[in-house]
């Protein structure tokens, strides 16, 4: 049963998050999807027993392990939250529960050169053909391309300053063939917002995702998750197939722990197998 007293502290909790460490709306709404989903199963003021079952009943109401540790992840902020704040005695934490490993399917070259031979005409068509020409070259956050102004965007020497998870702003360099795109692109308005609406305003995600999944419904393109996270994953992939570094790629991908990193790089057999025929001491010695 939700209490009054629980709405009232989780309303307070949101307030901080979006007014002193002013976190996006799809994180507030993140948060309140995982207040609902501790309210639909257990609900109350968090104790020990309460949040094994919490974990418990999503699990039997047919959640996914990794959907489950997202909650996980989200309503721990609620409970620091709550312990700092002097709301509940003791500092409770969930853990999370182990996931099967699987690597996630990222796009072919074949359905990438799909959707960079698509020739667009009108300006949203423009609009979205370089928004995916930017996330395939660089790998980045969705949102910190939607942030993106045009004075953080250095033509001449081939990088954009984005501002990442943390507020933590961090250099991108970009090709030259981008350039050439978003150079096209930028004539076709004046506005501050890189990638904006027609009225200048800031490009909402949902729609950018929208019609990205149109285009690739348009273009015959399936087998794949249709989203700018699958290409920012294959960004990753690539860029250690290429021969890039997991320290350097966790630099340009902007996360501060390496083990996220690493979760990004699920390289296949035949990946592993290419690697050992150019890293063989034998072969190469004998």
């Amino acid at each position: 049963m939700i209490s009054r007293l629980g709405v009232c502290m989780f309303e307070e909790f949101i307030r901080e998050k979006r007014y002193l460490q002013n976190v996006s709306p799809r994180t507030l709404k993140f948060y309140r999807d995982c207040k609902s989903a501790w309210d639909r199963t257990v609900g109350g003021l968090p104790t020990e027993v309460g949040l094994k079952e919490f974990v418990i009943k999503l699990l039997e109401s047919g959640i996914s392990p990794a959907t489950v540790n997202s909650y996980i992840r989200g309503f721990n902020s609620y409970l620091t939250w709550l312990h700092e704040n002097g709301k509940i005695d003791s500092r409770l934490r969930i853990k999370k529960i182990k996931e099967p490993e699987r690597v996630l399917k990222t796009f072919s070259d074949e359905q990438l050169k799909l959707l960079l031979s698509w020739k667009p005409r009108k300006f949203c068509e423009w609009r979205l053909y370089a928004l995916l020409c930017l996330v395939i070259d660089t790998g980045c956050r969705i949102d910190e391309v939607l942030n993106l102004k045009r004075r953080e965007v250095d033509f001449e020497n081939l990088f954009f300053t984005v501002t990442g998870k943390g507020k933590k702003d961090r250099v991108v360099p970009f090709s030259f063939e981008l350039r050439k795109t978003l150079y096209h692109f930028l004539k076709r308005h004046d506005f501050d917002w890189i990638f904006c609406t027609r009225h200048g305003g800031r490009l909402s995600y949902f729609n950018t995702l929208r019609d990205f999944k149109r285009l690739c419904e348009k273009l015959g393109i399936n087998g794949v998750r249709c989203s700018w996270h699958t290409l920012r994953h294959g960004y990753a992939l690539n860029h250690i197939r290429q021969g890039g570094d997991v320290f350097s790629l966790q630099r340009i991908l902007g996360h501060s722990d390496l083990s996220v990193t690493r979760k990004y790089v699920g390289l296949t057999e035949n990946d592993l197998k290419l690697v050992h025929q150019r890293t063989s001491i034998l072969s190469r010695l004998k």
